[in-house]
């Protein structure tokens, strides 16, 4: 179906506002609200092919294939409109009904002009369900005939930013503000392209074009906003959030915003509302536990589940909150992932720690780990030191003298033993997290200036780095082999000095056992680490360096390598 923007001029009132208020639906992302406007639409209107094939894309986007077949079916006979037999063959597809898949494709080829109009049209309907590499694909041929066509160079390109393909979706953007230079909406996609290739200023600038050219604006209002909190002028983007709050021209991500943004700035108690309405823009609220969602309720004699919610790293950091829960009576079950599952067995508070539920299980509550600090009523004042992890001693000695005995493998013993982690996790398959991690992630060669250190055994911690090792020639030691989990890799870590790491989840790991620290921080840091600061309230042990400039990791690693030249393990300090 084309997308909503692009509905016929000569339609009835009445399918003109319902088209309207789907629209307004599909931009908060609830196909929920979509479903029921089609729905209020066809009871009086059952014919109606564009509601049909509205009601038939909601369907296929809240996962109901099945619910989506009969009016995605009827909008194509209704019409014969190729877009419709496109969108009813791909639900086909999806419910695997091949054999008849191929017959409406049949059917599709016989009313699909083979036209660069067509094929535009074609990627429009698959990008409106999602369906973005087939999208880019009829995007690509349409450009074959309409090499010239702006909106096609433009939604080529925006679908490559879905697609995380940035360096191709700048290419096609800037094509297409070549032909269109004032268009608020090119400007606005290319910001987002400019921010995932690391270019933060160039993205600012490029926004801030498209709210002169239209101010009220409200993607290009927040992605102003968000830019200025990635460019550590926090104050300025609490302004710009606070006055789209405040004029009504916010988007459904602006309260999150600006609760990041509170936390970055420090404000945690106005922050951890903010960072609330998470739910419902960035992530789901899980809806299949055994127990309702705690909410500050008295928990004595209460079982509790926790569960982690996002990454490694945040689990890490919030499951220091588990005492508490504790000693307010509480019986403390966590659901961790299975690289977790052992570690968090050693956290005082926690009763169980499991990778699954039985079907049998019940709690009086479950939260997610990340809510604690809500709920909790964490101010920096308040935040519970570490170390709250801690290792066995059978396996401190095995794993952790291991790692420690590696100051005597070279021709004269060496004073201290630093590990190092340069990279995380990829994850390719999610735009945005992928997107940060090329910024806060680096090869293993810019670390090179500190192997002429004298004195030093370098460890790598880095999962998969083996073949880096290889390739970058330098003298660093794989410490990684065997590892299991973060239980294994927190008993390597006893033995060496100091961690020096990006910001991935191996820094909260030594921050919860206590060990010294130093993180590499994009220059665009996360919103934990607070602003312009150097230590931080949640890790004791840790010191950070941030890049001078975005994407120097040179200026950083000199300015590292200095402190390093002077430093001395404590150790080594307390023998002397």
């Amino acid at each position: 179906m084309p997308a909503l923007d692009d509905a016929p001029a000569t339609i009835s009132p009445e399918l003109s506002a319902c088209l309207a208020e789907a629209r307004t639906f599909e931009k908060r992302g609830d196909m929920v609200g979509v479903r029921k406007a089609a729905l209020t639409y066809l009871a009086r209107c059952p014919r109606e092919p564009a509601i049909l094939a509205l009601l038939g894309r909601a369907e296929l986007l809240l996962g109901h294939p099945a619910r989506a077949l009969a009016p995605l079916t009827r909008s194509a006979r209704l019409t014969n409109h190729f877009i419709f037999y496109l969108l009813q063959a791909d639900c086909l597809r999806k419910l695997g009904r091949f054999s008849e898949q191929k017959e409406v494709l049949e059917k599709t080829s016989l009313w699909m002009p083979q036209t660069g109009t067509a094929y535009f049209m074609a990627g429009i309907a698959f990008e409106g369900i999602r369906e973005t590499e087939r999208a880019i694909r009829f995007y690509r041929q349409a450009l074959t005939t309409l090499p010239n066509e702006a909106p096609v160079q433009h939604r080529l390109g925006r679908a490559l930013v879905e697609k995380g393909e940035t360096i191709g979706a700048l290419h096609y953007l800037e094509q297409a503000l070549a032909l269109r230079p004032n268009e608020p909406t090119y400007l606005v996609d290319l910001s987002v392209a400019l921010e995932h290739a690391g270019r933060l200023e160039e993205a600012l600038a490029t926004v801030e074009k498209a709210l002169i050219l239209q101010p009220d604006n409200p993607e290009a209002i927040h992605n102003r906003g968000h830019l200025l909190f990635n460019l550590n002028r926090s104050a300025e983007a609490l302004a710009v959030f606070n006055d789209a709050l405040a004029t009504g021209r916010d988007c459904s991500k602006t309260l999150f915003s600006r609760g990041v943004t509170l936390l970055k700035l420090g404000q945690f108690e106005e922050g951890w509302v903010g960072y609330e309405t998470r739910w419902g823009t960035s992530q789901t609220l899980p809806t299949n536990l055994p127990a309702p969602l705690w909410q500050g309720e008295p928990l004595e004699g209460c079982h509790i589940l926790l569960h982690a919610e996002q990454g490694l790293g945040d689990s890490l950091q919030f499951i220091r909150f588990a005492p508490q829960l504790a000693e307010r009576g509480a019986v403390v079950t966590v659901l961790a992932p299975p690289p977790l599952q052992r570690l968090f067995t050693t956290v005082a508070g926690v009763t169980h720690s499991v990778t699954d539920l039985s079907a049998e299980a019940h709690f009086d509550y479950h939260c997610p780990v990340a809510s604690l600090p809500h709920r909790l009523g964490v101010t920096e004042a308040n935040i519970p030191s570490a170390p709250y992890f801690s290792v066995p001693p059978e396996e401190a000695s095995r794993q952790g003298s291991a790692i420690r005995r590696l100051m005597w493998s070279g021709k004269r013993p060496a004073q201290r033993v630093i590990g190092l982690v340069w990279s995380g996790a990829p994850r390719p398959a999610q735009v945005e997290a992928h997107a940060i991690d090329q910024r806060r992630s680096m090869p293993l060669s810019d670390l090179a200036p500190l192997f002429d250190l004298p004195d030093t055994v370098f460890v790598s911690f880095q999962l998969n780095g083996a073949q880096q090792i290889t390739e970058a020639g330098l003298p660093i030691h794989d410490g990684t082999h065997g590892i299991r989990d973060f239980a294994d890799t927190a008993a390597r870590l006893l033995g060496i000095d100091l961690l020096v790491c990006v910001d991935t989840s191996i820094a909260h790991l030594a921050g919860g056992l206590g060990l010294p620290v130093w993180m590499m921080s994009r220059f665009d840091g996360c919103w934990r680490w607070l602003e312009h600061r150097s230590d931080t309230p949640w890790y004791p042990t840790m010191k950070i360096y941030r890049q001078p400039k975005p994407g120097d990791w040179a200026g950083l690693v000199m300015n590292l390598k200095e402190d390093m030249r002077a430093y001395t393990p404590a150790l080594l300090a307390a023998a002397s």
